[in-house]
């Protein structure tokens, strides 16, 4: 899903996306993109030989900066996170929770695959939030959100929240209140 984004110094184009789930080779990412985000799911239950294809094929992407947020079928991130993290090309930013300053636009990660497990704080000056998984309520079938994500987000109000996970409502996008909720879920 391709974003615009305003800063002091012009307009950065993002691509977001997440759910390939080995299909990642389909997806057509624009060549005037600046930043690519991949919120999650690049393989099917951690099959070493789609997630070695989806970095390969990532790598070679258009974008200055790539930002990978690992899903809950991405297991080599959660269950052998230090030799996963050896097999990143040069080139794509790995994170799991944190901060990332990214020409001028602040990203934070939250590990939400699908699920918060305990309450999580934002920073209050985040531009972009990505998570796996979705807020309760919000593009989440009305029923599979996070109940921690949802109360994190609201308190913090970032511009924009990217996440994935339910296949669904892929590619919707709606605002609730100062923030514009994107799913860019790409598996239907």
């Amino acid at each position: 899903m391709s974003i615009d984004f305003s800063t002091p110094c012009g307009t950065l184009h993002l691509f977001a996306f997440a759910d390939t789930h080995g299909a990642h080779r389909s997806l057509q990412i624009p060549p005037d993109t600046d930043i690519v985000v991949f919120a999650g799911d690049a393989c099917n239950d951690g099959d070493e030989v789609q997630l070695r294809d989806f970095f390969e094929w990532f790598a070679g992407q258009p974008g200055q900066y790539k930002l990978f947020v690992p899903g809950n079928h991405d297991l080599p991130f959660e269950l052998m996170p230090t030799e996963a993290k050896k097999r990143l090309p040069n080139g794509i930013a790995y994170i799991d929770k944190g901060e990332v300053l990214l020409d001028g636009i602040r990203f934070y990660v939250l590990p939400a695959r699908p699920w918060l497990h305990e309450p999580a704080l934002i920073p209050p000056n985040t531009d972009v939030l990505v998570t796996h998984g979705a807020p309760k309520g919000i593009l989440d079938e009305g029923k599979w959100g996070c109940p921690l994500l949802k109360k994190a987000v609201v308190k913090a109000g970032p511009m924009i929240h990217l996440f994935g996970h339910l296949h669904e409502q892929g590619g919707q996008t709606v605002r609730v209140g100062d923030t514009d909720f994107y799913n860019v879920s790409c598996a239907k």
